[in-house]
C-alpha cells in the first residue's frame, strides 16, 4: 500500500511540474482541460508504477512505464496539431517523469517492487 501511495503522490507532483514547466517555462497557453489531463496522466503513471509487479531494475521500470504512459499524449499531439516536436518531447519527458517517480518511490522511500 505504501508503494502505491508514494508513487501516485509523486505522479501527481510530476504532473504539476509538467504543467508549470509548460505554462511558465515554455510559455505555452495551457487550457484548464489540458492542465487536468497533464496532472491526471502523470498521476496515472505513478499509480501504474505503484501497482506494477514487474521484477526489473527500478530505473528501467520507471522509464518504461513513464514512456508507455506518455504515448496517449504523444499521439494526441500528432492527431490535433501534427507536431512531431511535441510527440518526441512527450515520450522523452514521460520517460523522465517515470524515472523520477520510481526514484522517489524505490530509492528515497524504499518501497520496493513486490
Amino acid at each position: 500500500m505504501k508503494r502505491i501511495f508514494v508513487s501516485t503522490f509523486f505522479g501527481f507532483i510530476t504532473g504539476i511540474i509538467c504543467f508549470l514547466g509548460g505554462k511558465y517555462g515554455l510559455k505555452d497557453e495551457i487550457s484548464l482541460i489540458m492542465m487536468i489531463y497533464l496532472i491526471a496522466n502523470r498521476t496515472l503513471a505513478g499509480f501504474i508504477i505503484g501497482i506494477s509487479s514487474l521484477k526489473i531494475q527500478w530505473a528501467i521500470h520507471g522509464t518504461m512505464i513513464g514512456f508507455i504512459a506518455g504515448i496517449p499524449f504523444a499521439l494526441g499531439s500528432l492527431i490535433s496539431e501534427l507536431n512531431y516536436g511535441v510527440f518526441i518531447a512527450a515520450l522523452i519527458l514521460g520517460s523522465i517523469y517515470g524515472l523520477i517517480i520510481e526514484f522517489f518511490t524505490t530509492v528515497v522511500f524504499k518501497s520496493k517492487i513486490v
